[in-house]
């Protein structure tokens, strides 16, 4: 991190300071360097208009010798959706954005981390690798994660990753807004049109095209599994054009199995890497249930996984695949109840919705994934 800009209003000047002071002492345990970035100090009373305004300066297309934007935000914190739609959508900068409450918190060397690490991650850089054995390489997989988010009035944001690797860190990502609500064909249509690039820009990378395909799949429940034969059809065609196999997944998080493990004379939630594949599954058909964080308060709710179309047929590696990659999520240090994939097609699909309401600038498309 050596060549940034850190946009703050003029009554947080000590707050811009300690924010530099603790990333630099969070970026030892990290081994990173963090050189001291440009200051800009605004008008406690400016508009989002006159940040917008100065930023464009430092971030101009054709001259810019800088990296990202941190805006660290007080009481104006109102004007994070514009800085979003400038920075992600019209003029397609890194940006992160961070308000003055969050860094007064108590443990604040450890949320300094997590920004730490969000930004590492935005820059392309590698917080997690998956290392895999010879035989899981030969696969030369992608994975791939599609999510959806709807908001009444406003539409669906569908948010789509792909990894572009060989261990799952580096992506490439698109995201889309339908206006039309329930358009279920039009989401089959994006979806295969999304994986349909991805595997061209895995090739671009990789001088070869993916072996095999993993999509994982949420917003869709097994009783909705009919819809989506369209879909199917598609990514079936133009993966056997290319010998590529494939097994597509959709992932339930809200299921309404509970796990417990008895130790001594009390039940208690499932340790971390609980396997569940058998007895309480569907016998005809493909599914498990992965516990793959470990919960300390309430009760811990499993995630489900079902294979509903494919030609992989390499089942075995499946939820050892799935739960490593729920250790790969750059924004969280541990395991998340999901895959990396689906959990950063989630964020982009709320924040596509929510905030911009706009496509990605196509200069962030590929190498970074926005979490």
């Amino acid at each position: 991190m050596t060549n940034w800009v850190c946009f703050y209003g003029k009554n947080n000047y000590y707050d811009a300071e300690n924010l530099y002071n603790n990333l630099n002492k969070a970026s030892k345990a990290f081994r990173l360097k963090i050189a001291e970035p440009e200051w800009i100090e605004m008008e406690n009373n400016s508009s989002a208009k006159d940040w917008i305004d100065i930023c464009d300066d430092y971030f101009d297309k054709d001259k810019s010798e800088y990296d990202f934007a941190v805006f660290l935000l007080g009481n104006n914190d109102k004007i994070y959706r514009e800085l979003k739609i400038n920075s992600l959508c019209k003029n397609g900068y890194i940006s992160q954005v961070i308000k003055v409450k969050s860094i007064k918190k108590k443990g604040v060397m450890s949320i300094c981390s997590k920004i730490l690490l969000q930004i590492n991650s935005k820059l392309g850089g590698i917080s997690y690798k998956l290392i895999q054995d010879k035989i899981i390489n030969n696969l030369k997989i992608m994975a791939i994660g599609v999510n959806s988010s709807h908001i009444k009035g406003k539409g669906t944001g569908v948010g789509m990753v792909a990894t572009i690797n060989d261990n799952f860190s580096n992506f490439f990502n698109e995201e889309t807004i339908i206006k039309e609500e329930n358009n279920k064909e039009y989401i089959q249509y994006c979806v295969s049109t999304f994986i349909s690039k991805a595997i061209e820009v895995y090739k671009k990378e990789k001088k070869e095209y993916p072996k095999s395909i993993i999509i994982y799949r949420q917003g869709v429940s097994l009783s909705q599994k009919e819809y989506l034969k369209g879909e199917i059809s598609c990514i079936d065609y133009f993966c056997k054009t290319r010998n590529i196999l494939y097994y597509y997944i959709l992932v339930n998080t809200k299921t309404n199995f509970k796990f417990l493990e008895k130790y001594k004379d009390e039940f208690i939630n499932p340790y971390s890497g609980l396997l569940v594949i058998d007895n309480v599954t569907n016998k005809d058909f493909f599914e498990f249930f992965i516990q793959p964080q470990e919960v300390t308060q309430g009760s811990a709710t499993p995630t489900c996984f079902h294979v509903a179309y494919g030609n992989l047929y390499f089942p075995e590696f499946i939820p050892k695949f799935t739960y490593d990659l729920c250790h790969m999520y750059s924004n969280w240090q541990g395991t998340i109840s999901i895959p990396n994939v689906i959990k950063a097609a989630g964020k982009l699909s709320k924040m596509v919705i929510k905030y911009t309401n706009s496509k990605f600038n196509e200069n962030l498309e590929k190498g970074k994934a926005f979490f």
